[in-house]
């Protein structure tokens, strides 16, 4: 559905208007400013017009003047106990001493809670990058200190929203993120919640009842999130949007949420680790119907940066295009296991990369087998979505229509100047599953490590040994036991000419960040927490992969 622009009193001009209201009217312009508000608002539901999120801080200016409201009846309870307090009590009742209790302890009240709302709502309505909503997108960054400048954080969140959005009364829901009172990311939720309940309160001898509509949203960290909605259906119409999301998210009605959110430390940690096995289990399940919807295929696709992987997928080969388009990365080169036949000439790998002189143009290199010492290749110079289906049918091992592509003789770089070539790798990826088989990989990937962490967290892996490629920096962690949780993590560090071994005990998330970590020299070990032991050799160990 394409959304309608609002051209009514867009920023600043609606704020200039409010305060010459002010000005002139004084208190009596706040009604008129309220109207004036939710006309805006009509004209323009979700912020399209400056973007969602800056639109949404915008619109805490009418806790300016609901504060303003309440510093004005705070100052007539306070007028009341003022006087009070001045006349002669010698005769007064009970019933006097009651008001003047009530006129100081409502003024102060009232004097709190508008110093709050008017100081909320001048912050993110004139200082976004200090806003709430703004923190809420910042903490749920991996490195929150590095994140980048408020537009730059409001526009990933735009972005999203303006091509995958959904709206459901004020709430949001993309891809990625779910816009609310506050920003959750997505797969960060754990808990979705509905709350639909009919609140009862006596107040002067009368009933009065409200119906509370509420969607309470729980992330890894253990934070609610609540937005209140106006429709029951709009509400259930979310939540049900958001379970398609984060089908493993747990859900709920009413007062469960508290149940939930009020999980002792042992019961999160097995909540979360039930989350991800059955996450890792969704996501694998997903690759194996890509890769069996897409056929046979055998292909190998290495980085530029040596990275080498064996699962091979549309989505991933899309996704690799795209960093290299941005400029992320500068290429990589999809080789099959055996050559592929086609127009005649045998091909036995595809090169793509990024023309400097032009960004978006990439240039794809189809190799062919060598003939009497030559290295041979046909080239083309095409944009992003020419590569996208020449790629596709790659995978598939179909030679592209090859009009217009140009024979090149292809150079390689001599012997001496790649001596990284010639040593033979000594990286290995070894892992223990619980029920004790074990696999070891001599070629994987970050991510490949990523996922070992993982299963280490969420009890997949017993053990998981990593070599780097140099040979000399390895690292091992063991799961915990029954009597004792904690990961045992060993690791060495270089010390000048000898290599010195550590020890330490830690809870498994933290030892899942060591793992991924140390290898990007992220994490050092020989802290307060690390034990200095003797070298392996001296002790008559065995690396572990060398014992498969």
């Amino acid at each position: 559905m394409k959304e309608k622009k609002g051209g009514f009193l867009r920023w600043p001009w609606n704020v200039a208007v409010y305060i010459a209201l002010l000005a002139v009217f004084r208190l009596f312009a706040v009604p008129i400013i309220l109207i004036l508000m939710a006309v805006q608002r009509k004209n323009n539901p979700h912020g399209v017009e400056e973007g969602y999120c800056l639109s949404r801080t915008r619109r805490r200016f009418s806790w300016v003047l609901w504060g303003l409201l309440w510093l004005a009846a705070a100052a007539g309870l306070f007028y009341v106990f003022y006087i009070g307090f001045q006349q002669d009590r010698t005769y007064w009742e009970s019933s006097d001493y009651v008001t003047l209790a009530v006129s100081g302890g409502g003024g102060a009240l009232f004097l709190l809670l508008g110093a709050y709302m008017g100081y909320a709502g001048a912050r993110d309505t004139f200082f976004p990058e200090k806003s709430a909503l703004a923190a809420s997108i910042r903490s749920q960054l991996p490195y929150p200190e590095e994140a980048p400048p408020v537009g730059e954080l409001f526009a990933m969140v735009d972005r999203d929203l303006k091509a995958n959005g959904r709206w459901f009364d004020e709430m949001g829901i993309g891809r990625e993120w779910v816009l609310g009172e506050q920003v959750n990311r997505i797969d960060r939720i754990r808990g979705v919640f509905v709350v639909d309940e009919t609140r009862t309160r006596r107040s002067g001898g009368r009933t009065i009842t409200s119906r509370v509509l509420q969607l309470v949203l729980v992330d890894d960290r253990w934070q609610k999130h609540i937005t209140d909605f106006k429709k029951p259906q709009e509400l259930r119409a979310a939540a049900d949007c958001l379970a398609l999301r984060v089908p493993d998210a747990r859900r709920g009605t009413n007062s469960q949420w508290s149940a939930f959110w009020s999980m002792d430390e042992s019961e999160r940690e097995a909540f979360e680790r039930d989350f991800r096995q059955k996450q890792s289990r969704r996501a694998s399940e997903a690759a194996q119907r890509e890769i069996l919807s897409e056929g046979p295929q055998d292909m190998i696709l290495k980085r530029r940066n040596g990275e080498v992987t064996s699962r091979v997928t549309a989505s991933l080969v899309e996704e690799v295009l795209k960093r290299c388009l941005s400029g992320e990365e500068s290429g990589f080169e999809l080789m099959p296991t055996r050559p592929v036949e086609g127009g005649g000439r045998t091909f036995r790998s595809l090169d793509c990369l990024i023309r400097a002189e032009e960004e978006e143009k990439v240039l794809l290199l189809l190799e062919l087998a060598p003939s009497e010492g030559e290295n041979l290749a046909l080239a083309l110079t095409t944009d992003a979505r020419g590569a996208e289906k020449v790629l596709r049918g790659w995978l598939l091992r179909e030679v592209p229509d090859l009009t217009g592509w140009d024979l090149r003789r292809v150079y390689s770089a001599p012997q001496a100047a790649r001596p990284q070539a010639q040593r033979k790798s000594q990286a290995r990826l070894s892992l223990v599953y619980a029920s004790g088989a074990a696999e070891n990989h001599t070629t994987f990937t970050e991510e490949d490590v990523q996922m070992a962490a993982e299963g280490l967290v969420d009890g997949t892996y017993q053990l998981v040994d990593l070599t780097h490629a140099s040979g000399y920096l390895w690292i091992r962690v063991t799961a915990g036991d029954k009597m004792d949780a904690r990961c045992t993590v060993e690791a060495t560090k270089p010390e000048g000419a000898e290599l010195g071994f550590y020890m330490a005990k830690m809870p498994p998330k933290e030892a899942a960040a060591w793992l991924t970590g140390y290898p990007r020299g992220e994490f050092l070990p020989g802290g307060r927490d690390w034990k200095r032991v003797k070298n392996q050799v001296d002790k008559g160990e065995v690396p572990l992969w060398q014992q498969f």
